[in-house]
């Protein structure tokens, strides 16, 4: 079975471009030689760097079957009108490569429709490839294309040579001007040359031979061993870093790793400073002391070539010397400004053009977070007017350093920067600036949660607002717009409320409040929101309820998910949290058995007084009698969130009520006796209910 090789070579890619040309190809590819009746058997692989895209496809079928079948179109009356073929008749044939006269009614339960019978005998695959190709190369998606030469095609970037192979042979196939072939190039300095291929299988080891990694995996992972042996070098510790390790594989076509240094004196600046500088700025990776953890004063540096190595360590030195004396300057200045002043600059920065400045958001969050805590200290702590006091001077503090000449410059450090100041030069105690810092996490679906009570009321508090605000005035995500992030910061707040388990709480600081109160209470700090509060508590349920069943079917069973939403009325998301742990892994046998013959029977029955004189039988007394005795402990249960003991009590009716249905008949003749009955399994079910929507669990 034959193995196709496709390769285009480009200009340089920049690293969005290549991720995002790799995934679009692998699905077009796959898609269309299915769709072309030639799918793989093999295994079919993107491979690239930024000078190629690459295509390589392993057990094809040596031609495509015959096709024989019969395809029906567009309803009869719309292809044809007074017996002549309209546009539709005309694209339908057209599109199947038949003559209109070979068109037929076929008349089926729904109406009649236009059909044809296909006759096609099937094509070699090396015919059906040099069709297909150029199709799969403009399938090719990339975030912007351009235009070069006179010709009227665009793409991520200039197209210099296609390579198209069928085992040994070239594919004959044209794309944006350049015929195909097998003559490729080598690495651009180190192996400039042309050469030909002389088959699919020896791809990647020729272009190995001249210090190409075609592979992104294999690239990645001959950098990730080259950087580690290189930290050890210099006595330390390679910082991982996800996004710098996805970045640099994809910059280069074969990774080398020079290592560089700069002056100790800037270890007196902020860890995260210099490693953002290096790392945001530069693409270079810190090093930590082995034995400490703590940062040393060198880097490393992946690059596409190290023929001088010396030189390039050199000239990076001198680039990140400069870059850190910047940032140094700028801490020194905003170390000696008052954060009075950083607060009235608060003032005069728009938040968003119909939502007021910072400052206004600033003094909306500090009156939802006292309102949080004093709602806590209605119901579960004595009050402590120092709570109130440590939670005003976190969100006081809070947005300060966005105002400062670092932040300015390195976005990136919102928080961390914050706390650092917040502890050399606005005399705040640790808990409070570790508050400044953390109150923006988890800024990410990977990234951590605060690590305290205050940090988490915080940054609760700050989401709840923007969410508010923005679907007050109407910006609510629409398909993939979201710009002011609304979906992550409802994952976020749905994370911190389920995250605290087994973390050290203050109960004042870490209020179980439900989420329609956290709703109404952020839309009372916005002035003039043109939507009513009714309209943004059921816009923004609704808006969560999605977050929530996203965020929870990705670790665990859908139909668990579904079941506890299912009880969600704008609650507690902590509790929603609670009945999905409770239920995750409960032996539901039992219990969904009989939960789902009492919903099935109870479907169209209404709730009513249940009159134990109209028991006809012991079963039913003995199943009344039983539910009787356990629902005040469910309901206790329930109202301490203790779900899972919950559905241990009500498993114990499973025996009762199975003796119910073997002893009576529900629906009785007598319609007193039915309707008695009906109730009593009606709020059976409704206690059921208080924990989750069994029924809808798969077992």
């Amino acid at each position: 079975m034959p193995d196709l090789l496709l390769e285009i070579g480009t200009e340089e890619l920049p690293v969005s471009f290549l991720h995002r040309a790799l995934r679009s190809l692998h699905n077009a590819a796959n898609t269309l030689l299915v769709d072309a009746r030639v799918p793989p058997s093999g295994a079919l692989e993107a491979l690239g760097t930024p000078r190629r895209i690459a295509l390589r496809v392993r057990d094809l079928p040596a031609g495509q079957p015959n096709r024989d079948e019969e395809v029906v179109g567009p309803p009869w009356d719309v292809a044809f009108k007074n017996g002549e073929p309209t546009r539709a008749a005309e694209g339908f044939a057209r599109r199947h490569g038949v003559a209109l006269e070979v068109l037929r009614k076929k008349d089926t339960p729904r109406g009649s429709y236009v059909s044809a019978q296909i006759h096609e005998a099937g094509r070699t695959t090396r015919d059906v490839l040099a069709e297909l190709l150029p199709k799969i190369c403009l399938a090719i998606q990339f975030p912007k294309t351009m235009r070069w030469g006179a010709g009227d095609f665009a793409f991520g970037r200039p197209v210099h040579w296609v390579v198209a192979l069928l085992d040994d042979s070239v594919v004959p196939m044209e794309f944006v001007g350049v015929a195909s072939g097998r003559t490729t190039f080598g690495h651009r300095f180190l192996s400039p040359s042309a050469f030909e291929l002389p088959d699919v299988d020896r791809y990647e080891s020729s272009l190995a031979d001249r210090h190409v990694m075609v592979s992104p995996s294999t690239r990645r992972a001959h950098m990730s061993h080259a950087l580690t042996e290189a930290a050890q070098t210099l006595g330390g510790r390679l910082v991982e870093d996800e996004f710098l390790m996805e970045e640099c594989a994809s910059l280069v076509e074969h990774p080398f790793v020079v290592p560089g240094s700069f002056d100790s004196a800037f270890l007196e600046l902020p860890d995260a400073v210099v490693v953002s500088v290096m790392r945001d700025h530069q693409r270079y990776f810190a090093v930590r002391d082995a034995q400490t953890g703590a940062l040393l004063p060198r880097y490393l540096n992946v690059v596409n070539t190290a023929e001088n190595p010396a030189e390039i360590a050199k000239g990076n030195d001198r680039v990140l010397r400069a870059r850190l004396a910047d940032a140094q300057f700028f801490v020194q200045e905003d170390l000696k400004t008052d954060p009075k002043k950083l607060r009235a600059k608060l003032d005069s920065v728009v938040f968003q053009s119909k939502l007021g400045t910072i400052g206004e958001k600033v003094e909306r969050i500090k009156r939802l977070a006292d309102w949080a805590v004093s709602r806590s200290h209605e119901e579960r702590v004595k009050f402590d007017q120092s709570l109130r006091t440590k939670v005003q001077a976190a969100v006081e503090h809070a947005k300060l350093d966005l105002e400062t000449l670092v932040v300015f410059e390195f976005p990136e450090l919102q928080g961390a920067m914050g706390r650092f100041y917040a502890e050399r030069a606005w005399g705040l105690d640790a808990e409070i600036a570790e508050a400044v810092e953390e109150h923006y996490k988890p800024i990410s679906a990977e990234d951590t949660l605060p690590s305290s009570s205050l940090s988490r009321l915080v940054g609760q508090a700050d989401r709840f607002d923007t969410l508010v605000g923005c679907f007050g005035i109407g910006l609510v995500p629409t398909g993939s717009a979201d710009p002011l992030a609304l979906r992550r910061a409802a994952i976020s707040i749905i994370r911190i409320s389920a995250g605290h388990d087994g973390a050290e709480t203050d109960a004042a600081l870490d209020p179980d409040i439900p989420f329609s109160e956290w709703v109404r209470q952020a839309y009372v700090g916005h002035a003039t929101l043109k939507r009513s509060a009714d309209d943004v508590v059921a816009s923004m349920s609704e808006f969560f309820r999605t977050r929530l069943r996203v965020h929870y079917k990705e670790r665990f069973a859908a139909s668990v998910v579904d079941a506890a939403l299912e009880t969600w009325a704008g609650g507690s998301l902590r509790d929603v949290h609670a009945r999905i742990r409770a239920l995750s892994d409960y032996p539901r046998d039992s219990l969904v058995a009989w939960v789902k013959r009492v919903r099935n029977i109870t479907k169209d029955a209404s709730r009513g007084d249940v009159d134990s004189r109209l028991f006809e039988c012991d079963a039913e007394k003995s199943l009344w009698a039983a539910f009787e005795t356990l629902r005040p402990e469910v309901d206790r249960l329930c109202a301490r969130a203790q779900y899972r003991p919950a559905l241990d009590r009500l498993t114990e009716l499973g025996p009762s009520v199975d003796a119910f249905f073997e002893a009576v008949m529900v629906h009785a003749e007598d319609e007193a006796i039915r309707e008695n009955r009906l109730s009593m399994l009606v709020q059976i079910l409704e206690t059921v209910h208080q924990i989750a929507h069994v029924h809808k669990l798969t077992t």
